[in-house]
């Protein structure tokens, strides 16, 4: 331990000064308190004093049992070095001060230590599992021994700690542990640590031992030998050698060895399992001992297992000759050379295990005729030995070749195969024969096909004949080769349109191309609109899929929807009275836009016949509805596939082979399916009906009124497929109707050139409807009807009446329909007219009487007037003068008859009403109304 530094010299003499101040008494100190020095070594003692009251002049020293010379000093202190402490227990050293005569001192001990020479444990020698062993831990030389620990620890776990009493002197100490061994202890690390420790008056002292690491191990049992009892020489025979339990796994060491010499091992470790692998190769016959030997530590275990070692050669078996013509003789003989131990015994088998003859050894002889079913038989030749308790045996095969022709059977080559078009197939048969035939086959006459599988089409369908062929002979078989395929509906068989006629028996039948043949079945499209009549065909865009729609006519209620008759067309030309030609009623037929939508002919329901837009023969598809047909009981593709036969083709209820009678609901789209197991193919087919012409009301009116002066056209409407010609013709001779024949054409077609209606057109024609089918009649009456004509107006008796005298004026005129007459006439109250209104009768006439008397003729088409003068005398004298003034009259009558009228509410034309003003004594302006809302106006004329 060196010196006390600079700052550590001075701090007790001013400790010790301003002690002595304060108490003004003389002090002395020693530090350290206690020296801490080795055995043998060196230490510094420091000693000071306080201030000496009476001068500064007292002095320190120092006692000690052990040799000390001064060192540094400085005013008040003064160090001392105790050298070379050999004593164990020297006591303690005392500073001493006078000052004057007075005495101080103070005390410090000496603590003298030694370290140890070494720490050590003792080696621990490899425990078995659940042994124990003691482990022992030694410090020497070590002092004091109060201060000192030792601590036994393994790994991190403290097995034991120890402290020691007070002892004189350095002194050896031992602490030991008791440990019973388990697996988790190997290669654990057990240290020991020893510690002396000084303070709190000098350092701690650690030093520790080498470790000692633990060895554990485990061998619970013995090794496993795996390996055949019994072993031929010169053979290479595995062995193993088995460990289990052991601990360490990898520490394990495995030895093995045959009759003491040593064989090469290869150890496998797996969890605490070792196997160790060799292999045995005994060179000579006789008992052999096989050891293994496992050791790990101190332990070892061996196995022992005795082995048999035999020798026995591989039999020979031979066949002479070989090979052998059918019909010949074979010898088969058995033979086996030398074996150890010398008992083997023969047998010669054949391939099924019978055995065919037995003795011992060295042979066996078999004599045989060889046949054909003997090629490739096989027969064995076994050798047994008893080696121990087992039976060992060895064996040869050989097989006779049997020579023969070639043969083609059944099995190998079937005289009928079956391909699928497009899939890879290549013509072989399977022959037997020895030497082994080749096998070409081909078609007669032609070069020989290929073995390579080719893509099948139909063309090679057909006869083959294969031929076997050896250096023996040839033999053949013929193959018949059969190509299926899928349905193909094609228009030779199955054409796309067909023209039926309405009558005739008839069957939907469709002829499909298929292998195998195929079934086929048409069934009416579901939702088919017009079996076919329009311009003599369906077309394919009128078939919609939202039900069935026909155009044919219904029998039992079928409704012919859109049959359009092809009739005549009366284009509706409107005459200067406003009304139309067509307007003519007659019930509720209009010539300008025939509808005969309630019309029934014999079931026939034509629902859009329109004779002035009618097209000839264009029944539209569109308009067709035929949801509700039904033709009988025949149901059109209810056809079952159950009762389908190759290219017959169910139609409703009707049986292959059956036909029914066509009716119009027999027309529309059907779609034909041909079916085999290759696939399905669809064919749509459009039936068109076609039938006899008919003229019915609806298109063709019996009564048909014309006016005069319009554009004449006779024409009917006819149903019919194909679209009928219809002509027209007057009967009894006479003028024939202006474009009185019809053609099938499009209703698009700008209308022809036709004469005016003249009263000479009417009378009865007889309209004739034809097509390739037949032709119907119906005769039509024309009645031309005009405006009024020819009016004549007379006087009777005479024009110029007397006063009081009587006349009638009578009115007359051509017209049809016949016209009605209304007057313009002088007010009087003697006025009586006609019942039918064509005569006005005057009795008593007077000068009221006289005057313009105007008569009106009219009807429908028109009107026309005709006028007379009446002049009543009733003085000679003045005739001439009234002459005059009747001449202005009459000028003024006619203006006032064209300017005064009566308005009615249909015609609104004018005119006087005599009768309305029968009664008035003063002629006065009147105005009545009638119940039939009629306004009735009359004129006040001046008296003459």
């Amino acid at each position: 331990m060196g010196p006390p530094g600079p700052a550590t010299r001075l701090l007790p003499p001013l400790v010790l000064a301003l002690a002595g101040v304060a108490r003004g008494s003389f002090t002395v100190a020693a530090w350290p308190r206690v020296a801490v020095v080795a055995f043998g070594g060196s230490v510094s003692v420091n000693c000071s004093r306080s201030a000496c009251p009476g001068g500064d002049n007292a002095t320190l020293g120092l006692e000690t049992p052990v040799p000390a010379t001064p060192g540094p000093a400085g005013l008040r202190w003064q160090s001392f070095s105790l050298r070379n402490v050999s004593r164990w227990s020297p006591g303690p050293v005392t500073c001493t001060g006078r000052c004057g005569d007075t005495e101080a001192n103070a005390s410090t001990g000496v603590l003298v230590y030694q370290l140890p020479e070494r720490v050590e444990l003792e080696p621990v020698a490899p425990v078995a599992e659940g042994d124990s062993r003691t482990l022992t831990c030694r410090v020497l030389e070590v002092a004091p021994l109060r201060n000192l620990t030792v601590t036994l620890r393994r790994g991190t776990e403290t097995l034991r700690t120890e402290s020691f009493g007070d002892a004189e002197g350095s002194a050896t100490v031992a602490v030991s542990h008791r440990l019973t061994a388990t697996r988790g202890d190997h290669g654990q690390r057990v240290t020991c640590h020893a510690e002396l420790s000084l303070r709190p008056h000098g350092p701690l002292f650690a030093r520790a031992a080498v470790p000692v690491t633990l060895s554990v191990f485990a061998l619970p049992e013995p090794p496993q030998l795996r390996v055949p009892a019994i072993l031929e020489v010169g053979t290479v025979t595995a062995a193993s050698c088995r460990v289990t339990g052991a601990f360490p796994a990898g520490d394990i060491r495995v030895t093995a060895a045959l009759d003491r010499e040593p064989l090469n091992v290869t150890a496998e470790v797996t969890g605490d399992t070792v196997t160790a692998s060799t292999e045995l190769a005994p060179r000579s016959p006789g008992p052999r001992e096989l050891s293994c030997t496992a050791a790990v530590a101190t332990a070892a275990r061996t196995a022992r297992r005795r082995l048999h070692v035999y020798r026995l050669p591989v039999p020979a078996l031979e066949l002479s000759p070989a090979p052998v013509a059918a019909g010949g003789e074979v010898t088969v003989t058995c033979r086996s050379g030398a074996t150890e131990p010398p008992a083997a015994r023969l047998q010669l088998r054949d391939a099924d295990g019978g055995v065919l003859a037995e003795g011992p050894q060295p042979r066996l002889q078999l004599r045989l005729v060889a046949r054909r079913d003997d090629d490739g038989r096989e027969f064995r030749c076994r050798a047994s030995l008893a080696v121990g308790d087992t039976a060992v045996t060895k064996e040869a095969g050989a097989r006779l070749a049997v020579l023969y022709h070639p043969e083609i059977p059944a099995s190998g080559c079937p005289p009928t195969r079956t391909w699928l078009r497009g899939s890879l197939a290549a013509l072989s048969c399977r022959a037997t024969g020895n030497p082994e035939p080749t096998v070409t086959c081909g078609r007669r006459g032609g070069p020989a096909g290929s073995t390579e599988p080719r893509p099948v089409t139909r063309a090679r369908a057909g006869t083959y004949v294969c031929n076997a062929t050896n250096a023996l002979g040839t033999r053949s078989r013929r193959v018949t080769v059969r190509v299926e395929y899928e349905p193909t509906l094609a228009e030779s068989g199955c054409p796309a349109h067909r023209v039926w006629v309405e009558g005739e028996r008839r069957e939907l039948r469709c002829r499909a191309d298929g292998e195998p043949a195929p079934s086929t079945r048409c069934a009416r499209h579901r939702d088919t609109r017009d079996g076919g009549t329009r311009d003599g065909g369906t077309h394919e865009s009128d078939i919609h899929e939202s039900g069935t729609h026909d155009s044919g006519t219904h029998e039992s209620g079928t409704h012919d929807g859109g049959t359009h008759d092809g009739g005549t067309h009366h284009s509706g030309v409107t005459h200067n009275s406003g009304t139309r030609d067509g307007g003519t009623h007659e019930g509720d037929t209009r010539d300008s836009g025939t509808h005969a939508s309630d019309t029934h002919h014999g079931g026939t329901h034509d629902s859009d016949t329109h004779n002035g837009g009618t097209h000839e023969g264009d029944t539209r598809d569109s308009d067709t509805h035929n949801n509700d047909t039904h033709d009988s009981d025949t149901h059109h593709g209810d056809s079952h596939n159950n009762d389908t036969h190759n290219n017959d083709t169910h139609n409703g209820d009707t049986h292959h082979g059956d036909t029914h009678v066509v009716t119009r609901a027999d027309g529309g789209r059907y779609v034909c399916r041909a079916t085999n197991r290759h696939g399905v193919a669809v064919r749509s087919v459009l039936v068109t009906v076609e039938y006899r012409p008919s003229l019915g009301e609806r298109g063709c009116p019996e009564r048909r009124r014309w006016l005069e002066g319009s554009p004449a056209e006779l024409r009917c409407a006819a149903t019919g497929n194909p679209p009928p010609r219809v002509t027209c013709a007057k009967l009894g001779g006479g003028r024939d109707p202006p474009d009185n024949a019809t053609e099938p054409g499009d209703p698009r077609d700008p209308p022809r050139a036709t004469p005016n209606v003249t009263r000479a057109h009417a009378g009865t024609y007889r309209c004739r409807a034809t097509n390739a089918h037949g032709s119907a009649v119906r005769d039509v009456t024309v009645a031309v009807e005009y405006g009024p004509a020819g009016v004549t107006v007379r006087v009777l008796p005479s024009a110029n009446v007397t006063r009081g005298g009587g006349f009638t004026v009578e009115c007359g005129a051509e017209g049809l329909p016949v016209p009605t007459y209304s007057w313009a006439l002088p007010p009087a109250p003697n006025l009586r007219l006609a019942a039918d209104n064509r005569s006005v009768t005057v009795t008593g006439a007077t000068a009221a009487n006289r005057g313009l008397y105007t008569c009106t003729a009219s009807n429908r088409h028109g009107r026309r007037a005709g006028s007379v003068v009446v002049r009543v005398d009733e003085r000679r004298p003045v005739v001439l003068a009234a002459l005059g003034a009747l001449g202005a009259v009459a000028a003024l009558g006619l203006a006032v008859a064209g300017g005064l009228y009566v308005k009615s509410s249909a015609g609104k034309t004018g005119e006087y009403n005599v009768r309305d003003a029968e009664g008035s004594s003063e002629a006065a302006r009147l105005h009545r109304h009638r119940d039939t809302g009629t306004e009735v106006f009359g004129i006040q004329l001046p008296q003459p």
